[in-house]
């Protein structure tokens, strides 16, 4: 009954309409007058963007929509927050954290707000949440970004979480990405990865979230560049088996028919090397359809007369270009894109700030893994002098400059304390530090802010902080990356955040001085040094 007008506006599109209809197009860093040329040329049922403002997002999509027949879906990746969409909005933590409180009654809510805000300011779709499993600590590309490594842990969390995006039909979601990252040490958007579980652990495990969260709900199901050799036919090396994004086997075998997903298939970006690199550039739209994909990520222009081309040749038949254009409209349905907007923006009723529902995850994730010599909390009297000696890791559009830790210091400074930071190229300790009441090392390290081929630290990280760990008031603060206890095992104080947001900073700074109780709980194992705790 909620689908049944859609065969009717189907029939009567054009070829070229349709083709349009199952197309994501970027508009990041394009001018007015190209985004104009873009839409009017292309009609693509969805827009993607991402770090623009509200009135940017509505441009766009009366843009497009004066072109269109049906109405665009403005989509983003929402991985943690408003704020990592756009610009202005408050952040979540990252995912890890969420896991790490173990709450889902708080994560629904994180959910249903974060929704509310971004409908408001232009969104309807997001490519999240993350479902992937990080169960190899070596992954660079999941880290924080994963709940968990436990499949249940995933399953209450992002659970919740996708219950409040959904709630109302404000937003819709793309859970991702199928048929699972974590598993590899590598990269996709550098390389094709694998998930190299058996189908019987990968049954238990991947499979187990997936088939759970379609229960629950989730318009899209996004496709990685992740090949799953168990499902392919047996090849002479691993490297060899095709990415998810062109294997039928994965799409239609595994996740339409045996899971028996009925929503939209999403491909990951088709511009990242994991896909780039495996199909000839003319096959990459063709190979996704006829795999059973639905809509297609970051496609360029000569993809679209490829797509058409195809169906009118007969590889793709026209039944299955419809049955994806079918599929990217349900989610319109369910994101009430074809209702009257100015009615459903009224509806929104914003409950709870979502700045105010970050720093309460963020309060509640904090994890002392070690504190052996019962220097957390610090009994520090005003005036105290602290030194911070700074990992902080760069990522691809953020290089160190010293500010990287300011929330966290202003904690510290509001309780009276003098603090120092050292960085190295800006100001490097000369010694253990020893004169200092307390040495904390930053080591900020993650998939969100670090080059992205590994989580290992470098000399650019590690030179000028190597004389402080003989301090035996040093704390180190694992901002991010919860494994870091495999490189620095010699630590007697430790604790994760597993998060890299500014709230996060707050929160560890106030669990040092004592101020709240730290109650986080490990999201994730790493042995020998700790178990998951539910």
């Amino acid at each position: 009954m909620k689908y049944d007008m859609l065969d009717g506006i189907i029939n009567t599109m054009s070829l070229d309409e349709l083709v349009g209809q199952v197309m994501c197009e970027s508009v990041l860093g394009l001018t007015d007058e190209q985004i104009d040329e873009k839409m009017r040329t292309f009609k693509p049922g969805s827009v993607f963007t991402m770090y623009q403002t509200p009135e940017f997002n509505k441009k766009v999509q009366d843009i497009a929509n004066s072109y269109c027949k049906v109405p665009v879906a403005m989509v983003s990746d929402i991985e943690n927050g408003p704020g990592s969409c756009i610009k202005g909005l408050p952040n979540l933590p990252h995912p890890m954290a969420w896991g790490a409180t173990d709450n889902e009654t708080l994560i629904e809510e994180a959910g249903e707000e974060t929704a509310k805000l971004c409908r408001l300011n232009g969104i309807h779709w997001t490519f999240g949440p993350i479902v992937d499993l990080n169960i190899n600590p070596s992954n660079p590309e999941c880290n924080i970004r994963s709940v968990s490594d436990n499949p249940d842990r995933v399953i209450k969390i992002v659970g919740a979480h996708l219950k409040g995006l959904t709630k109302n039909g404000y937003m819709v979601t793309s859970c991702k990405h199928f048929p699972g990252q974590g598993a590899d040490d590598r990269n996709s958007h550098f390389c094709t990865t694998i998930n190299g579980l058996s189908k019987r652990n990968w049954i238990k495990t991947y499979g187990l979230v997936y088939k759970e969260l379609i229960k629950q709900g989730t318009s899209s199901i996004m496709i990685g560049h992740t090949s799953l050799p168990f499902c392919e036919k047996k090849r002479k090396s691993v490297y060899d088996y095709p990415p998810a994004t062109v294997s039928k086997n994965v799409i239609t075998h595994l996740l339409k028919d045996k899971l028996k997903y009925g929503g939209c298939v999403m491909s990951d970006a088709v511009t990242m090397v994991g896909m780039l690199a495996s199909v000839p550039a003319d096959r990459r739209i063709i190979e996704f359809f006829k795999a059973g994909g639905d809509a297609f990520l970051y496609p360029k222009p000569i993809e679209y007369e490829y797509l058409a081309n195809a169906v009118k040749s007969g590889e793709i038949p026209l039944d299955r270009l419809k049955d994806a254009v079918r599929r990217n409209l349900m989610l319109k349905v369910d994101a009430r894109l074809f209702e009257d907007q100015d009615k459903v923006e009224s509806e929104i009723k914003l409950a709870r700030n979502v700045a105010e529902i970050s720093q309460q995850i963020a309060d509640e994730s904090i994890k002392v893994v070690r504190n052996e010599r019962g220097v957390i909390p610090a009994k520090l009297k005003k005036g105290a002098r602290v030194a911070f000696v700074n990992m902080p890791g760069k990522f691809f559009y953020d290089t160190p400059d010293g500010t990287e830790f300011k929330p966290m210091r202003e904690v510290f400074e509001q309780e009276g304390c003098i603090v120092d930071e050292y960085v190295r190229g800006i100001k490097e300790p000369k010694s253990g530090l020893f004169d200092y009441d307390l040495v904390i090392v930053n080591c900020r390290t993650s998939s969100r802010n670090y080059h992205g081929g590994s989580m290992r630290i470098g000399w650019g990280e590690i030179e000028h902080a190597m004389a402080v760990f003989e301090n035996p008031n040093l704390i180190f603060v694992s901002h991010g990356d919860p494994y870091k206890l495999h490189e620095f095992h010699f630590a007697r104080q430790y604790v994760n955040t597993f998060s890299v947001t500014d709230d996060s900073q707050r929160a560890v700074a106030k669990v040092i001085l004592g101020k709240i109780a730290p109650r986080g709980k490990n999201p994730v194992t790493h042995k020998p040094f700790f178990e998951i705790e539910n």
